[in-house]
């Protein structure tokens, strides 16, 4: 086995703790173990909703999975005591398990789904009552599972919410907000609309291109929720938050252009999973982005418009089998990558789910995925300047990267960056550190544990502080901040009391860090002169700056 895959290999299945990639064996591999995840937010690290992960995997009991987790009646999103979650095997988003809401036995338990009828699925939703340490057991060959102590299964529609770019006139922590009240539908039949002023200056925020981008949630939970399916009919897939996305291709939130200024009326189904959008009378439809009709490679190896899919010159190109390819001549160095989906920058770019232990030199295998906001870029780091072959498979979505220049024998050119070795405060601060210097050791933090890190500043009264945390000395590749838009904190301010024992009731207070895209710089503008402690928990994503 090559020296790089010798690497890899002593990574198989390791817990990430919130600092490495997850590495799993390759599918095919005849010593793979079966395996099942438990996904959701009965799982208090910041991956909660990561099929790849191995801290999400279930223990084996013959046929049967199970897992103990710690749930309380004032925890879950909103704390109070309501959990939403579902189970991959083989840690494979094409064999992801969830519930029909309508099929239920004599106790309320909705009946499991699987398959492409998990797409018309939503969450498992329970409500606890009393705080107590719960055994979620699973079945995927009789599609059963099991929870004791029982809690109460929620599966009624009481009210569905509209979140999202098409609140032009909210700020960014308020429009994906689902407890607003303005942002309620009404019922009509087995239709929820609302009626929405859109324009063609409108949406996303800084395009201003009427191009708006919303989800539905069911009873102001976005775990509850609805986005689309990418098959370009208007079609739905259940059981998809901002940040409970399916994670595939074929999934993403409803992405919608206007070419008209008014009234429009946005309708869905959640029966049926349909959704509509109905332009003003003699107004032009408005066009719906879902749907997969070509691939995109953007990355930091580009000299210019490195995350633009717009430019043709990123398309990859179809070849049989599925397969998307594209050939870039890259100089040695550490790069981040990741696909685009059908020139569409929010129809969610496909980045690094899991790298795959493979036995051919030169060549990288990995799981992509969009499980937004705490999917990390593509890393890895070349050595040898030359041609290097991306592939994407739309069908099963994974990719490889391949030297493809002059042969260079057994001589390693090209490497998956896993680990997260140090982290660095960045921002506009007074020496001795160094203003927004990425990659200076003097930015440097302290690490206290595997997952947690700390750095003492002094900071001035008055001023306003900005910053981003950044990964391995490796400038703005790998960057930790706090996405406005994932419904947890209300500010930027790190005023979580203690970051080192956070839940998820408490993130939703106080914000956690992310690697999702391109948030704003976290900010502290301090009242008082003096030492302050930055601390960091990337197993949870909890932050701080406190006084000292």
């Amino acid at each position: 086995m090559t020296q790089s895959n010798g690497y890899l290999s002593k990574l198989v299945n390791q817990n990430t703790d919130g600092v490495a990639i997850p590495v799993l064996s390759h599918p095919e591999n005849s010593q793979s173990e079966p395996s099942a995840q438990l996904l959701g937010t009965v799982n208090n690290n910041r991956g909660r909703w990561n099929p790849f992960l191995p801290e999400n995997n279930m223990s084996r009991e013959g046929e049967n999975y199970y897992k103990e987790v710690e749930l309380k009646a004032k925890g879950g999103r909103y704390g109070d005591g309501i959990y939403a979650f579902r189970f991959v095997t083989h840690h494979n988003l094409q064999q992801i398990y969830k519930v029909d809401p309508y099929q239920t036995d004599a106790t309320g338990k909705p009946k499991i789904v699987t398959g492409t009828a998990a797409n018309q699925g939503n969450n498992i939703i329970i409500k606890i009552d009393k705080d107590d340490r719960y055994k979620i057991k699973f079945n995927p060959t009789d599609l059963s599972f099991e929870i004791t102590p029982t809690p109460t299964y929620l599966t009624k529609i009481d009210s569905v919410q509209i979140n999202g770019f098409v609140w032009d006139d909210e700020d960014m922590f308020q429009k994906f907000d689902e407890t607003r009240p303005n942002h309620e539908m009404t019922h009509n039949g087995e239709w929820w609309e609302i009626t929405l002023p859109l324009k063609t200056n409108g949406g996303i925020d800084f395009r201003h291109d009427g191009v708006y981008q919303f989800l539905f949630s069911v009873n102001h939970n976005e775990d509850w929720g609805f986005g689309a399916y990418n098959d370009g009919e208007n079609t739905l897939v259940g059981g998809t938050g901002f940040g409970s996305s399916g994670g595939t291709s074929k999934h993403s939130a409803i992405t919608i252009q206007v070419f008209a200024d008014g009234n429009y009326t946005i309708r869905m189904n959640p029966k049926t999973y349909k959704f509509e959008v109905i332009s003003p009378e003699g107004v032009n439809p408005v066009r719906v982005w879902n749907g997969v009709t070509s691939f995109q490679l953007l990355g930091t190896f580009y000299s210019n418009a490195q995350f633009d899919p717009t430019n043709f010159d990123r398309n990859l190109i179809y070849t049989q089998g599925g397969i998307w390819r594209k050939t870039v001549k890259i100089k040695p160095g550490i790069y981040g990558a990741n696909f685009a989906i059908s020139q569409e920058l929010f129809l969610d770019t496909m980045a690094l789910g899991a790298w795959l232990e493979t036995e051919q030199p030169n060549k990288l295998l990995g799981k992509a995925w969009h499980g937004k906001p705490n999917e990390p870029n593509i890393f890895f780091e070349v050595l040898e300047e030359g041609d290097y072959q991306f592939s994407f498979n739309g069908d099963k979505d994974e990719f490889s990267i391949e030297y493809v220049g002059e042969n260079l024998g057994d001589k390693i050119v090209i490497k998956p960056l896993v680990t997260l070795d140090s982290l660095l405060l960045v921002g506009n601060f007074d020496p001795p550190l160094v203003a927004w210097d990425a990659s200076n050791v003097a930015n440097q933090m302290e690490r206290n544990d595997r997952s947690i890190f700390t750095k003492t500043v002094h900071l001035e009264a008055g001023k306003q502080y900005e910053y981003k945390y950044t990964a391995n000395n490796w400038g703005w590749v790998w960057v930790f901040a706090d996405y406005e838009l994932d419904g947890y904190g209300e500010d930027f301010s790190g005023r979580n009391p203690d970051p080192i024992h956070s839940r998820l009731e408490d993130l939703k207070q106080y914000g956690q860090l992310t690697t999702h895209g391109d948030p704003p710089t976290l900010k502290i503008t301090p009242q008082v002169s003096g030492d302050y402690l930055f601390t960091v928990n990337l197993e949870t994503g909890a932050y701080s700056v406190q006084s000292l």
